[in-house]
């Protein structure tokens, strides 16, 4: 009987911190029409004559203070995830890492998977959320390259898990392990933001402010609905009331209109009237990176404590914790 394979896909990661290797990640991640949505030209315009350069020496920066001994934090913990996923699945599975814009890449994976005579294949992007930049994206490219390499497999997609149980239950034990018995004044659920123009492409999307938590919002792909619904869930099962806890977006690029409120500005908001002890729950991510570590773990941290806050907990993404491997598991 021959293996199903399984090809866990995420972004990516520059090769090292130097300048050089960061330019080149930022310019391939950002030339996906997914990401900018502009025409070709202006697109390369702007991201190789303006973003990428730009931006290239200050990432590589911020990719310098959170880099690991073995990696990038996103390939370190996305690889010992996997590893623990495999033995844990057993010999008639073979799981994969393709990564959308880097190594080890989806071409790499697809190639292993059918020289291994793969048949059966699941296709999981590794994003809690649906968004057409991220598992739409990745998805489009893992189909087109199967059909530019003539392999056919009988594939399967777990295009989302923004509220599985195996998805909310390690996240909410993680937030207790990370606080133990904290006193925390505020929950922060820090998502990964979009600009709203792609919001706006799911009909009836943003269409009000509270239209996100209408019953049925998130049977849409709707990934601001569907990060309200993954903030709703943890905080229910940790019992934490609605006035303690509160969503927003991060990581915003360039001038368009992204969805609101942001991160940093939330953050700012809670010290200043009087939330003075928060904890910050990544849970658009679930392996810690520099969107993590660096903007979160010690950009927002400076912000909060600039605007009178003392205590400031980032909780840990779910990484490889054997609770969330053996829920991702039973998921499959």
């Amino acid at each position: 009987m021959s293996k199903t394979g399984i090809i866990l896909f995420n972004i990516g990661t520059p090769k090292s911190y130097e300048v050089p290797d960061v330019k080149s990640y930022l310019q391939t991640f950002l030339m996906d029409k997914d990401v900018i949505n502009l025409p070709f030209l202006l697109r390369w315009i702007l991201v190789n004559g303006i973003i990428a350069p730009r931006r290239a020496v200050h990432s590589a920066a911020n990719y310098k203070k959170v880099w690991m001994k073995e990696g990038s934090p996103l390939y370190v913990h996305t690889k010992h995830f996997a590893d623990k996923l495999q033995t844990a699945l057993g010999d008639n599975y073979s799981v994969k890492i393709g990564m959308r814009y880097s190594e080890p890449s989806t071409s790499r994976a697809l190639d292993e998977l059918a020289q291994e005579g793969v048949k059966d294949l699941i296709l999981v992007p590794m994003f809690p959320q649906w968004a057409e930049a991220t598992s739409g994206s990745a998805l489009r490219d893992v189909f087109q390259q199967m059909k530019d390499k003539k392999l056919e497999f009988k594939t399967r997609t777990i295009d989302y898990f923004f509220n599985a149980p195996a998805f909310i239950k390690p996240s909410a034990l993680l937030i207790e392990e990370a606080l133990n018995d904290k006193e925390v004044d505020h929950y922060l659920f820090s998502f990964h933001g979009l600009p709203e123009s792609h919001v706006r492409k799911v009909e009836g999307c943003l269409r009000k402010e509270d239209c996100c938590f209408e019953q049925n919002a998130c049977e849409k792909p709707c990934y601001r609905a569907q990060c309200f619904a993954t903030a709703s869930a943890i905080a229910n099962e940790l019992q934490i009331q609605p006035s303690h806890w509160s969503v927003s977006f991060q990581s915003r690029l360039g001038r368009a209109e992204w969805l609101k409120p942001s991160t940093d500005h939330s953050i700012k908001i809670l010290a200043e009237t009087g939330r003075k002890k928060i904890a910050v729950v990544c849970p658009a991510f679930v392996a810690d990176c520099i969107e993590t570590l660096e903007e979160i773990g010690i950009g927002s941290r400076e912000v909060f404590h600039e605007a009178g806050g003392t205590e400031f907990t980032l909780v840990p993404c779910v990484n490889d914790d054997d609770r969330w491997v053996q829920g991702f598991k039973n998921l499959l």
